[in-house]
């Protein structure tokens, strides 16, 4: 039988040879990255991209927000995780098995973060319903099926971010900062920051 192979020089076999034995390589498990470390470095990407454009939208005068000074606060009881920032101080009296209260003493932030019951949604219909009809300085929208974020002036002068997300059993976790609107500028990307690092568990 006549052989169909073309006749190849021995530098170009050899290279074709090489090509061929490569293609059947394979990495080892341990070097292929966790679907949580590719989670992670995920995160940090699309922080980063917002990083960029907050500092573009400004005048960059804005400073970055110190994410190690904060404090981790878990509630295990209702499966949610957000991060304080160092020095804000407990509410106790505000504070219950569902959620904290944490304040920051010099400029008088607060942040407000619980779980809520949601029993048919009437809830979170309602979050919804006193930001879209009950302030029209209030601005929000959804993001998803399970998240809701705005963000505005209250009545009573303090700027207010707040963040909603709906768990699978149907129960959500509201978490709001308030602060003076004449600090917004310096304290939006804080907060901005804080409602970021809301997760559920």
């Amino acid at each position: 039988m006549k052989n169909m192979l073309p006749n190849l020089p021995f530098g170009a076999a050899l290279t074709l040879a090489l090509l061929l034995s490569a293609c059947g390589k394979q990495e080892a498990v341990g070097d292929v990255p966790s679907s949580e470390e590719l989670a992670r470095q995920a995160d940090a990407a699309s922080q980063a991209i917002r990083d960029e454009a907050a500092a573009a939208e400004g005048d960059g005068t804005t400073a970055a927000v110190d994410l190690t000074s904060m404090e981790s606060y878990t509630n295990a009881l209702r499966g949610y995780t957000i991060m304080v920032p160092g020095g804000w101080a407990v509410d106790e009296s505000a504070s219950d098995d569902n959620g904290r209260v944490f304040t920051e003493t010099a400029s008088g932030a607060k942040l407000a973060v619980s779980w809520v019951e949601n029993r048919e949604d009437a809830a979170w219909s309602k979050a919804v319903e006193n930001v879209e009809d009950g302030n029209e300085a209030m601005d929000g929208g959804a993001i998803g099926k399970n998240e809701y974020r705005a963000s505005g002036i209250l009545t009573n002068g303090l700027k207010s971010s707040q963040r909603l997300l709906r768990k699978p059993d149907g129960t959500m976790v509201q978490a709001e900062v308030t602060y003076s609107a004449d600090q917004a500028k310096a304290t939006d990307p804080l907060a901005v920051a804080i409602l970021d690092s809301l997760t559920l568990q």
